[in-house]
């Protein structure tokens, strides 16, 4: 394509090459292609509901299957929800291709019931060196200001208050050799605001992957993570959940262990963020 602009005259001049057209275009993110291969990568790696025929009774299939196509004629295709969509793709693919979980752990894509109805997006699996494995759920966000946000947390603390964390139902996981329900699973709720997965998603549809590798935002939904972990952990403790607070803590070491491998790897935190900001003024719920 060779662009023309006018001249303050009226006239016209052709400013750009095709060459330069094309290095122009790749230096803005089309959030449309964007949202487009990331609803095929997460399709692609969900965990399909077909695989718990037999585990799961039929009845029960096809209700959580009714439930899931209900839940999804309610929603509505926001720009916040699409760069959700990218966030979590990037997340989802980068997190094992780029090790932002580490070098022992991989992410496993939820079904959509677990996505919708548990308010879990992805569960990053950690296998220890004496083959003892860990998980850690995540729900993603790139929402600030919103009631939605409130709400999830809202939701984790009733949870505790039950003594309960999150819980996957349709899981699965190759490592493991495991396909049933994972419970009592470390949940948080992570994100960065949307000028930083516009910037994050360009990358990625360049196939930057060595900036990916090194990106800030892997260290933001770590120490995210790390900080509700750490307040979870004191509001189990101080409401008599010792199994909790227990599991809560094992999570917070090796988040904290995995951290401090990033930073003396020269991997930078990523700053002041909206939605990071918003993530620690609903905690503070957990401290009445």
């Amino acid at each position: 394509m060779i662009r023309q602009s006018p001249m303050p005259s009226g006239e016209r001049y052709i400013y750009k090459s095709t060459e330069e057209e094309r290095a122009y275009e790749s230096s803005y993110l089309k959030p449309e292609e964007a949202h487009a291969r990331a609803k095929a990568v997460l399709s692609e790696y969900e965990i399909k509901p077909e695989i718990f025929v037999g585990l799961y009774n039929d009845d029960m299939l096809k209700r959580d299957a009714e439930e899931v196509a209900r839940l999804e004629g309610t929603f509505e295709q926001t720009p916040s929800q699409i760069y959700a969509d990218i966030l979590e793709a990037v997340t989802c693919e980068q997190g094992e291709l780029s090790e932002w979980f580490g070098a022992r752990s991989q992410v496993i894509k939820t079904a959509r019931f677990d996505d919708i109805k548990n308010k879990i997006d992805m569960v990053v699996e950690t296998e220890s060196e004496d083959r003892q494995f860990s998980h850690l759920a995540l729900g993603i966000d790139v929402t600030f200001g919103n009631r939605d946000l409130h709400k999830k947390f809202d939701a984790i603390r009733a949870n505790i208050d039950k003594g309960k964390l999150g819980q996957v139902k349709y899981f699965h996981s190759d490592r493991q050799h495991m396909t049933g329900r994972l419970q009592k699973v470390p949940q948080v709720v992570v994100g960065v605001e949307i000028e930083r997965v516009k910037e994050l998603g360009l990358l990625w549809m360049n196939r930057r992957n060595k900036e990916l590798r090194e990106h800030p935002v892997q260290m933001a939904i770590l120490e995210e993570a790390a900080l509700q972990l750490k307040t979870f952990a004191e509001y189990a403790a101080r409401t008599d959940k010792k199994d909790l607070v227990d599991i809560l803590e094992r999570e917070l070491q090796k988040i904290n262990e995995l951290s401090e491998e990033k930073r003396k790897a020269g991997i930078k935190s990523i700053g002041q963020d909206k939605v990071f900001e918003e993530i620690k003024r609903n905690l503070q719920m957990f401290n009445v």
